[in-house]
């Protein structure tokens, strides 16, 4: 449990990757990509606790809430995808007080680092966000919540387009399907934590005049949303794996049902073609020199034999095949 926390320095400067606000008696330092030095500082001038500082700077993916009594520690994780259309996660961690809140995320983090930007060059748009120190942070979770809606909005589109062309037969959606399953998956790693942690910051409201809980119910309505879009999505896209498979399945099949009876149809050749090739008496066949082949119609009508005598049971197993419903 940390040590009560001080009432933050009101000098602190604006400098490299520490910004800092003050509106009426609210303090807001933001953070972009946090160093040891960084957290240190935070700790000589707020008496954090060192495990939480460790965390905010540590590559360990963790969603927590704690309550430390004079302030409440946060830590998220929410989407974020590249131009390759890879999705993985960032953290974002707050401390927040009575009368301060300190936020620290990567500087790739543009919802947090455009809020900042906004409260500090609009004053109406400061004294806005920056009510108290609670509403302070709820706004900054919503900002961060409404984003995870675009990037489910983009893979609700790519599952739309599974969808027009997964129920084309001539078509494999196999690689856009396992692109959509590690998508989602990501999604659901970082969303299940959120639907669990995030109603306990409704707690923090104990240091605001104002009754901020329907603010934080709105909150766990669209991240309850985003995790049932998830599910939906999870459903989805196992239907269209499935579908894949099916009709995959059964464009091999009809490709070696037709292979096979090319070949059964060619029997019957293989097998005479093999026994006029012997090099022994045959009927209709060259004897040694003793007997010619036959010549009722010509010096071809061994051959004419041998091509009906092959055609022949070819045609019968067609029909056969025909009747039985095979092609």
């Amino acid at each position: 449990m940390a040590t009560a926390a001080r009432t933050p320095n009101p000098t602190i400067p604006a400098e490299g990757r520490t910004q800092s606000l003050i509106y009426g008696d609210v303090t807001w330092v933001d953070i972009s990509d946090p160093t040891s030095s960084d957290t240190a500082k935070l700790g000589r001038d707020y008496q954090f606790h060192p495990l939480d500082l460790e965390d905010c700077v540590s590559g360990r993916q963790l969603t927590k809430v704690e309550d430390h009594g004079e302030h409440f520690f946060i830590m998220l994780h929410f989407p974020v995808k590249d131009d390759r259309g890879v999705i993985s996660s960032f953290q974002v961690s707050m401390f927040m007080g009575k009368n301060y809140l300190v936020s620290l995320h990567p500087a790739s983090c543009k919802a947090v680092s455009e809020l900042f930007r906004s409260a500090k060059e609009d004053e109406q748009q400061r004294g806005a966000l920056m009510k108290s120190s609670t509403y302070l942070g709820y706004r900054i979770i919503d900002e961060l919540v409404d984003g995870m809606f675009s990037i489910l909005d983009g893979v609700q589109e790519n599952l739309d387009a599974i969808e027009a062309t997964v129920f084309d037969e001539k078509k494999s959606s196999a690689g856009a399907i396992n692109r959509a399953r590690r998508q989602i998956a990501v999604l659901g790693r970082i969303v299940s934590p959120l639907v669990l942690f995030l109603p306990d910051i409704a707690g923090a409201q104990k240091d605001s005049e104002e009754d901020l809980s329907i603010y934080f119910s709105d909150i766990d309505h669209k991240v309850g949303k985003a995790a049932a879009t998830v599910d939906e999505m999870k459903e989805m896209v196992e239907i269209y794996k499935d579908t894949d498979f099916v009709i995959n399945s059964e464009r091999t099949n009809t490709v070696l049902s037709i292979l096979t009876i090319l070949f059964t149809l060619t029997i019957p050749a293989t097998v005479i073609s093999s026994i006029f090739g012997m090099n022994v008496p045959l009927p209709g066949g060259w004897n040694f020199g003793v007997t010619g082949p036959l010549d009722y119609f010509g010096p071809y009508t061994s051959l004419m034999f041998i091509f009906v005598a092959m055609l022949i049971p070819a045609l019968i197993m067609a029909a056969y095949f025909r009747r039985v419903g095979w092609f």
